[in-house]
């Protein structure tokens, strides 16, 4: 019965774990393994800032035993979680370690465009791949002669047959029948500032850090300095016009910031009851919907102002 049991112990469960993993000040310098430091986000223009402003990650531990799974079971730090929700079937470990490289290279895309469209900066809609007429680089300007200037605006034309007025090469052109939905489009706007992240030396992928990102590049680039001496951690998936959504992974990810004693935790809103329930009492978890949200609250935290909390 012993050997039985110990072998039922050792065996691997169909489950993953997720602890608390290391955190990063993405207003300072990382170091990577040949002891290179490489200032995360630069621009050409930039400001003094003060504090600490953090993204925040989460270890995985992909081979659990039965032992393990109970142990972590009664750990406040750690989840366990189904394998197949980390590690779907089908796909092999590189095919989900080379998505999570590009949705990591697309966080930090989406945190240059938010910051942007936040300091408003103008957009242009430009297609992304030919279809329907239209080409490559194609830049939209009009449809059925209404002028547009965010992907939101075309959803009133997305299903109909319409007219689309584009800069083609430097030339206005108008292309008839032209069914956006089918249309792959991206947002792009003009970085006036030079703004660079340099990831080089960190060991992160998923899309997670956009929201930081995008609230580190407007402390970089504008006079107001949004930390102002707080300890600020954070966590957000973000789109280029600056919406931010959920993610997994938060309680560890409050619990790794509330070791290093951070002020303020900027949560998306569809995570607020998972961070509430194991943030400390003397940590500020804010809601966030949007940039804007983020920038603000920060500016009232400082101040001593008012919070959108959780």
């Amino acid at each position: 019965m012993a050997l039985l049991t110990w072998q039922a112990l050792s065996m691997d469960v169909a489950y993953v774990v997720m602890g608390p993993g290391p955190t990063e000040d993405v207003l300072s310098e990382a170091t990577d393994e040949e002891g290179e430091d490489h200032q995360i986000i630069t621009a050409d223009v930039e400001y003094d800032t003060t504090g600490e402003l953090r993204l925040t990650t989460v270890r995985v531990k992909s081979s659990v035993t039965l032992a393990q799974a109970l142990r972590y079971w009664m750990s406040n730090e750690h989840a366990i979680i189904p394998r197949d929700l980390v590690y779907p079937p089908g796909q092999t470990e590189e095919e989900i370690s080379e998505e999570n490289e590009a949705e990591w290279v697309e966080s930090q895309s989406n945190a240059e465009q938010a910051a942007l469209a936040f300091l408003q900066q103008p957009a242009e809609i430009r297609v992304a791949a030919d279809g329907a007429g239209l080409a490559e680089d194609d830049v939209v300007l009009e449809v059925d002669g209404t002028p547009v200037e965010s992907l939101e605006a075309l959803e009133d034309f997305a299903d109909s047959e319409t007219t689309v007025t584009v800069d083609r090469d430097g030339e206005k052109t108008e292309v008839e029948g032209v069914t956006l939905s089918g249309v792959d489009l991206e947002v792009t706007r003009e970085d006036p500032y030079g703004i660079e992240i340099d990831t080089e030396a960190l060991d992160i992928g998923g899309p997670s850090a956009g929201l930081v990102f995008a609230v580190g590049i407007v402390d970089r680039v504008t006079e107001q300095d949004l930390v102002q001496g707080m300890d600020v951690a954070g966590t957000g998936e973000i789109g280029p016009e600056g919406n931010v959504g959920g993610i997994g992974g938060i309680q560890q990810k409050i619990i790794a910031a509330s070791e290093l004693g951070v002020d303020v935790f900027l949560t998306p809103a569809g995570n607020c009851s998972d961070a509430v329930s194991v943030a400390p009492d003397d940590m500020t978890i804010v809601k966030v919907e949007t940039l804007a949200d983020a920038v603000s609250a920060l500016d009232s935290a400082a101040t001593g102002g008012d919070v959108q909390t959780c």
